[in-house]
């Protein structure tokens, strides 16, 4: 077995035996460090009117650019976040962010973030079978992986969302198997906020039709007899926040 396998394994079996929040930071602080990388954070998803504190599920990074990051709402106007909620795959700031091309908050975003140390990252998005549900990241002031150090990072990632999710859970039944795509959980977050099938569309670059069809299926999915009605599952299956 490789170094790298052999990492996986014993962070696997080790957050399996976890019991709170902070057993799975010290956890992953310890692996992230292994790594050689200085910072870390792993962060739900807040829907457009609700605030990012209460979703910041593993917290690294510098207290007074954490605070600072809150305070100022950065999350969105964050390049990062932006690039990863479209690119769906993990990225590399240096790699591709090109700080002269970003509007002018989200240069400041990058400008402060550097200040405190946080000049260069991975980001990685996590998926749940209710979605896009998540990122995590690190960062410090110069973060060079190879590929198969990036991908331990990405396994990390998940099984750290999950262990944080079912601490939290204490066993709820929040998601039951109900299998929703990407496309599905971005138009149901839009319908929640009580938007049209045209504004949806536009939002997210679909046509309504697709907007449509996409709530449909998940209408079908949930048994749910109309748009209420799937709001209202959506929210009870934890589908939505």
């Amino acid at each position: 077995m490789d170094k790298l396998a052999y990492l996986m394994l014993q962070f696997s079996e080790a957050c399996i035996s976890t019991r709170t929040v902070a057993e799975v930071c010290e956890l992953v602080e310890r692996m992230v460090v292994s790594l050689g990388v200085e910072r870390f954070a792993l962060a739900g998803l807040p829907l457009p009117h609700e605030s990012l504190e209460s979703y910041f599920h593993l917290n690294g990074w510098p207290p007074a650019w954490f605070e600072r990051y809150l305070r100022k709402n950065y999350f969105r106007d964050d390049p990062v976040v932006n690039l990863v909620r479209r690119a769906d795959r993990a990225i590399v700031w240096s790699e591709t962010i090109d700080n002269k091309a970003l509007p002018p908050k989200a240069r400041q975003v990058m400008r402060e973030a550097a200040d405190f140390g946080l000049v260069d990252g991975i980001t990685i998005p996590i998926f749940t079978r209710s979605g896009f549900a998540g990122i995590f990241s690190v960062a410090g002031k110069k973060v060079s992986l190879p590929v198969p150090h990036r991908d331990l990072l990405h396994i990390i990632a998940i099984r750290a969302y999950t262990r944080l999710r079912d601490l939290n859970a204490a066993g709820s039944d929040i998601t039951e198997d109900v299998m929703v795509t990407r496309s599905e959980s971005e138009c149901l977050t839009w319908c929640v906020e009580g938007k049209k099938d045209w504004e949806i569309g536009e939002m997210t670059r679909r046509s309504p039709r697709t907007v449509q069809a996409h709530l449909t299926n998940l209408q079908q999915k949930l048994n749910a007899r109309n748009r209420a009605h799937l709001i209202a599952e959506a929210f009870r299956r934890g589908l939505q926040r």
